[in-house]
Order: structure tokens, then C-alpha cells, then sequence
């Protein structure tokens, strides 16, 4: 595993040059993510003290839950999920697939999911340093690792590229690769401390490292690799990102720009048109921030409280499934390719979203397996990958054309980018 070392995020409005500049004072005077400048803070040498375990794997899916819900909300809009209508024109021309390396939105993202992967690799090796021997078995470092490589998936997903610990830029494949090795190594540590009391936490991460690696696998197209992490994961698992009130960052992100009040996240021509209860939109027309009409999505499934017959708003608190047994009997049947057990798949599928028996075979039963895939993971983060790899198989499913409330044309960007901020303090980018 690379070792931790920080990486340049600073947000950049202004021009190149002095973007650039800006970022330099910044990677100057910062060494360290976790060093802060409160002096009634805990400093970064205490983070070694073993009564402080608990806090340092808290700071780690803090920082995964606050990344995947903003992830889910911005690659939804990357992609063809959703759209903006908005009165910022960073949100704009991001919205519009059509931005540079000085979007403020883009960088959001890139900052959230470096700090996550970072906290996570940091953590890793504090806890190992507070835990000597007992590391090899500590489910708190296999926790630690299995947010880190989901954090390495969403980065391969959803970035052109991406570097680490100011390394040159790493490609998709080498970003999935680093996060089967953690989900590998999670998978062996829970298995080792699978005993007692902690069997069932044990399961958890496991199932959680497995679902991860098949992601991380399928996304590579090792299909053989992915359906075999696919056939450990029970059918019913499904592990959570947890949201709550008690301050902004806790709040989950999908909340604000699909609200009833003064929304600005309307549901795509192409999903309104599936007509799904596993993908709502919002019954009625609402104008958004440009007084433009749009149709805010509802809760969906893979977020907690869907309901198949009643509209459910995306709350603050809405929680949401990030790992599923449902996304494992998706792989497999990726992975096993038009066969009758995959048509039978599709049909308990399309049953959920209320729609009829299909008999299909060959490449018409795998569209429809991906139509399927869109409707059950819809606002999870996985379309955008889902869209990149359809692309790389050539297969364009991402929006074109006029875009849904403007007299604008869509742009060709279909990832998000590594900001300037970033490119200006990396000496390898």
C-alpha cells in the first residue's frame, strides 16, 4: 500500500496563475490533514494514543459518508440521472458537461474523496502503530481499509484519472486495483478477527470488502475475478451511509437540491421516461432556481424508507445503501452473460418496478439487465462508471443534445477532472 502523504486541494475561482500561486502558500504551510491549528484540539501526535481507536476509524466513515452522498448527488448529474437548474454557473456549466479544471463543483468532489482516501490510508497505519501485533486481526483496521478502497473505487469511477500521494496521475485501473488490494487485505483481517463477539461486525466487513472487490473487478471487465467476490456476499446484505441533523456535514447532500422549497435537481427526460417506482420523481412540477420547470427525484430505492406506492422525499437523515448483496446478483449475472438464470434475474427485477414478463436472449436480455442495473441503483454513485465502461464497449448512453431546460447543448465532458489546485502543487502531475 502506497504510504500516506498529503494531497494539494485548494479551491480556485480566479486565474490560472493565480490559482497556481495560491495553491503553493497553501502545500507550503500544510504538512499534514489531520495537524489543526486549534490549540484545544487533538493534535496529530496523539493519534497514536491506543484510547483513541474509536476516534480515529470514526473520522474515517465520517469522511466516506459525507463524500458519497455529494458523489451520488454530482455523478448523477455527470451523468444522466439528473440535471440543474441553477443560478450558479459553476453548477451550470457542470451540469452542462462542459467545465475545466477550475470548477468549484468538480473540485468539491475531488476534495471530499481525497480526504477520505487519505484518512483512511492514514489510518491505517496509526492504528497499526497503536496496535503492534494485534493490527493483524483488529476489525478497526479492516474497517478502516474497506472505507479506503471504496474510496478508491468512486475515485477510479468517477475521475479521468487520478493521482495519489502526489504521485503522476494513476489511471482507472490502477486506482481499482489499490482498492481490491485493501478490500483483499480488509477481507483477511476480518477473518482472522472473526471470533466471539465480533462474528457478526466480522461478517459485515467482510460481505462489505466483497462487494467492493466485485465493483472494483467488473469495472476492470475481470469478470471472472468479479463473480467470484459476487458469489461470497449473501443475497440480503446491504451495508449503510448513515446521515443525521446534527450539522451540515452530516447531512445527506441528495437532501437540499431535490427539496420540495426552492428546488434546483430536476429527474432526466431518460428516467422520467422509465416510469419507475424504484426511481420517483417528484408528482408535480416545481420551478427551479432559474424558474425553470423541473421534476425533483423522490426516494429511491437503494436509499432507506423507499416505498413502492408512496412518494418519499430525500431527507436530511435519509440514509443510504452503499453495498448490496443486490449489486453481487448483478455482477454475476454480468458476469454469466445471456443465460436463463439471468433472464429469470431480469424478470424478478423488472416484477419490483412493477413492469411485465419479458423473454429475451443474447444482447437484448443484456440491455435490459443494464436498464435494470440503472432503475435499482439510481442516485448510488454507480451510474457514471456504469456509463464510462458502456462507452469503452461502445455503447454512448450519456445525454446529448439540447440540454433539458436551456437553449444550451451538452458538452463532451464524462468524468470529472483533477483540479488545478491540485495539478499546481503535484511536482508529478
Amino acid at each position: 500500500m502506497r504510504a500516506h502523504v498529503k494531497s494539494a486541494t485548494v479551491a480556485v475561482r480566479t486565474t490560472r496563475a493565480l490559482a497556481a500561486a495560491a495553491v503553493m502558500i497553501v502545500a507550503s504551510a500544510c504538512s499534514d490533514l489531520l495537524e489543526v491549528s486549534d490549540p484545544g484540539a487533538i493534535g496529530g501526535d496523539q493519534l497514536t494514543d491506543p484510547a483513541l481507536e474509536q476516534l480515529v476509524i470514526n473520522g474515517v466513515i465520517g469522511e466516506f459518508q459525507n463524500a458519497y452522498s455529494s458523489y451520488a448527488l454530482w455523478s448523477g448529474v455527470l451523468s444522466d440521472e439528473v440535471f440543474t437548474d441553477h443560478t450558479n454557473v459553476a453548477v451550470r456549466q457542470f451540469s452542462l458537461h462542459d467545465f475545466d479544471d477550475l470548477n468549484a463543483t468538480n473540485s468539491g468532489i475531488y476534495v471530499s474523496l481525497q480526504r477520505t482516501r487519505q484518512s483512511a490510508d492514514d489510518a491505517v497505519v496509526r492504528l497499526r502503530t497503536m496496535l503492534g501485533t494485534a493490527a493483524a486481526s483488529n476489525l478497526n483496521v479492516a474497517r478502516a481499509l474497506a472505507y479506503g478502497g471504496y474510496a478508491y473505487v468512486l475515485l477510479a469511477e468517477g475521475f479521468c484519472d487520478a493521482p495519489v500521494n502526489l504521485s503522476a496521475p494513476l489511471t482507472p485501473d490502477e486506482l481499482f486495483s489499490e482498492a481490491i488490494e485493501r478490500f483483499d487485505e480488509a477481507t483477511t483481517i476480518a477473518t482472522a478477527g472473526r471470533s466471539g463477539a465480533n462474528v457478526a461486525a466480522a461478517d459485515d466487513l467482510i460481505n462489505m470488502s466483497n462487494v467492493g472487490a466485485a465493483r472494483a473487478a467488473l469495472k476492470m471487465g475481470d469478470l471472472t475475478a468479479a463473480r467470484t467476490y459476487a458469489s461470497r456476499v449473501p443475497a440480503a446484505y446491504e451495508k449503510l451511509a448513515y446521515y443525521s441533523s446534527n450539522s451540515v456535514r452530516e447531512n445527506n447532500a441528495v437532501h437540499r437540491p431535490a427539496r420540495t422549497a426552492d428546488p434546483f435537481l430536476g429527474m432526466s427526460p431518460n428516467f422520467l421516461a422509465k416510469d419507475d417506482p424504484r426511481a420517483p420523481p417528484l408528482g408535480t412540477i416545481r420551478l427551479g432556481l432559474n424558474s425553470n420547470p423541473i421534476r425533483p427525484p423522490q426516494r429511491p430505492l437503494m436509499f432507506v424508507g423507499w416505498n413502492a406506492s408512496t412518494l418519499q422525499p430525500i431527507d436530511i437523515t435519509t440514509n443510504m445503501k452503499f453495498a448490496t448483496g443486490l449489486e453481487a446478483r448483478y455482477v454475476i449475472a454480468e458476469a454469466d452473460g445471456p443465460t436463463a438464470t439471468t433472464l429469470a434475474f431480469v424478470n424478478e427485477r423488472r416484477a419490483v418496478g412493477g413492469q411485465g414478463i419479458v423473454a429475451l436472449a443474447g444482447d437484448a436480455l443484456m440491455e435490459e439487465l443494464r436498464d435494470q442495473r440503472a432503475r435499482d441503483f439510481f442516485l448510488t454513485g454507480q451510474r457514471l462508471g456504469d456509463l464510462r465502461r458502456y462507452l469503452e464497449a461502445g455503447i454512448d448512453l450519456f445525454p446529448s443534445g439540447q440540454y433539458p431546460v436551456f437553449t444550451d447543448h451538452y458538452g463532451a465532458n464524462k468524468c470529472f477532472v483533477v483540479p488545478l489546485s491540485e495539478k499546481a502543487g503535484n511536482p508529478n502531475y
